[in-house]
Order: structure tokens, then C-alpha cells, then sequence
């Protein structure tokens, strides 16, 4: 998912928006952290990635950045839009939704993120299961892979007047690891047999939970525009893993030997809280 089509995406929806019942609008920025839970299982006899997502210890915690534009659409609809930053500086997160309240208190949405995750220093499972081989690329290995998911929202709005906004919601969906490959090529100590291994990750999209609370306090107001502060936290939890086919080459290309692997399910969570400001008119 590039960064041009979030884009296109943005403005499309934006101009379309303009032409309807646009009001409510607001931008906000924020600025948090994201802390990952990630169960790590001991290595077996087949590689498992999950095992290596954010492996470096400094990057435990993440710095998130939040570009935020929400809108009411006609007098029972609203969308919030965020482009999300982390500490790369590189828009490619996003959340995306929309809700359609039944009651002022009460409503349902649809929607869509998309987020980032590094998986590094799996060469290490390759140089502890192949000892009686070089690896002859011994370079640290590290691919993003990107965490797409689409969900279901009940929305609960206790407090929702000019000065202070709470709302609550729970995110119910599927999401999934996107396609990835690599390729790792050894050479047999004390001789010249070469063994080639190649991993495709495989899509596949699995259940999670993410309940949210977003909470608006209005600071001052300058004619019918209005400046406050913003606080919201989520957590993400789900059962998670990244299926594969490994092809192994032994010698000639004609030796060939392909797998799909299901490694065990991982529990997988994500804490986050941001704080900042926002301009509504």
C-alpha cells in the first residue's frame, strides 16, 4: 500500500465530502507511543518470522505521529481520517473509518488500517539450524511488512457537547501480514555443496480485538472556531501468525523441495496512547 494511493484515496473521499453536508470539521495532531506484546516461542525445525518482529531491543517502543482530519456527514454520519507516522517519519499508517449513528449516543462503523513491522535478525535462525554450513550472506537481514486490516466498530458516545467529547469503541476484524520473500544461499563447510533456501509468506487474514477511547477537551474558541486538547489510547490483541512455502535447492534447481508451513500462533498485542491538539470549525 503506497503512499501516493493513501493520498488519492484522501482526496477523493475529501472532495466528495465537500459536495455533501459537511460540518464538525477538524484537524488534529498527536504525538505517542506504541509499546508491542509479542509471545516468543524457542526455535524448532521450521522458521518462524513472528519470532523476530521487532527483535532489536531499542525498538521496544515506537514514537507515533497522528495527522488527523474528522468530519460529520449529513446530521447521523461521521468519518475520521489519520495518517499515521512513526519514528522513520514516513506516512505509510493509516485508520480509516466511518460511523453511522442510530442515536446520539450510539453507532456502527466500518473500517480500515494499515501498520508497519519490521522482522530482523532472522539470519540467526538459518546460521544455528545449518552449523555444518557458511551463509554467505551473513549481512543482519530486516524486511517491513505491513499489518492490513479491515473491521466492524460499535461506538458508544456517553459525553458529546461543545467543551469535553468521550467516545468508546471496540474494533472487531480481520487483518493480515502482507507478502514477503527472501532468499538465503550457504555453501557446505570443506566443500563446495550449496543449499538454497527461499521463504514466501503467504496472505492470510486473521480475527483481533481493538477497543479505543478518544477523549476531546475544548481549551478557548475564537468565533466559531474552536482549539483543545486530545487524548486516546487503544490496544490491539489477536492471535497471530505468518504462514509460509519454503522451497530449499539443494545443488541444481532440479533438486527441489517445497513446503507450506504453519507455525504455531503467537499471542500478539500493541498499547498506545497519544496526547495533542486539535482546531474544529
Amino acid at each position: 500500500m503506497k503512499l501516493n494511493t493513501i493520498i488519492i484515496f484522501l482526496i477523493g473521499f475529501n472532495l466528495f465530502a465537500q459536495g455533501q453536508m459537511v460540518k464538525n470539521q477538524e484537524f488534529s495532531f498527536s504525538v505517542g507511543i506504541s509499546e508491542l506484546q509479542l509471545e516468543k516461542f524457542q526455535p524448532n525445525e521450521n522458521m518462524d518470522f513472528m519470532n523476530y518482529i521487532d527483535f532489536d531491543p531499542e525498538y521496544a517502543d515506537f514514537i507515533i505521529l497522528k495527522l488527523g482530519y474528522k468530519f460529520d456527514l449529513f446530521s447521523k454520519m461521521s468519518a475520521d481520517i489519520k495518517l499515521i507516522m512513526m519514528d522513520d517519519i514516513i506516512p505509510d499508517n493509516y485508520d480509516i473509518s466511518v460511523h453511522y449513528f442510530a442515536t446520539p449516543w450510539f453507532g456502527v462503523g466500518v473500517g480500515s488500517f494499515l501498520n508497519k513491522n519490521w522482522i530482523t535478525y532472522f539470519e540467526e535462525y538459518q546460521i544455528q539450524t545449518l552449523p555444518d554450513y557458511y551463509l554467505m550472506d551473513d549481512n543482519v537481514q530486516q524486511f517491513t511488512t505491513y499489518d492490513l486490516g479491515f473491521y466492524l466498530s460499535p461506538t458508544l458516545k456517553p459525553f458529546d457537547n461543545d467543551n469535553f467529547k468521550l467516545q468508546i469503541s471496540c474494533d472487531m476484524g480481520i487483518s493480515s501480514f502482507m507478502k514477503e520473500e527472501v532468499t538465503f544461499y550457504h555453501k557446505k563447510k570443506l566443500s563446495n555443496e550449496r543449499i538454497q533456501y527461499h521463504y514466501e509468506t503467504k496472505t492470510d487474514y486473521q480475527p483481533y480485538l481493538q477497543p479505543k477511547i478518544d477523549i476531546r477537551l475544548k481549551a478557548f474558541k475564537i468565533k466559531e472556531t474552536s482549539f483543545g486538547f486530545l487524548l486516546n489510547t487503544n490496544y490491539y490483541y489477536s492471535n497471530r501468525n505468518i504462514n509460509y512455502i519454503r522451497t530449499i535447492q539443494a545443488w541444481t534447481s532440479e533438486n527441489r523441495i517445497e513446503k507450506e508451513i504453519k507455525p504455531s500462533k503467537h499471542i500478539y498485542a500493541r498499547f498506545e496512547i497519544n496526547m495533542g491538539i486539535y482546531v474544529r470549525w
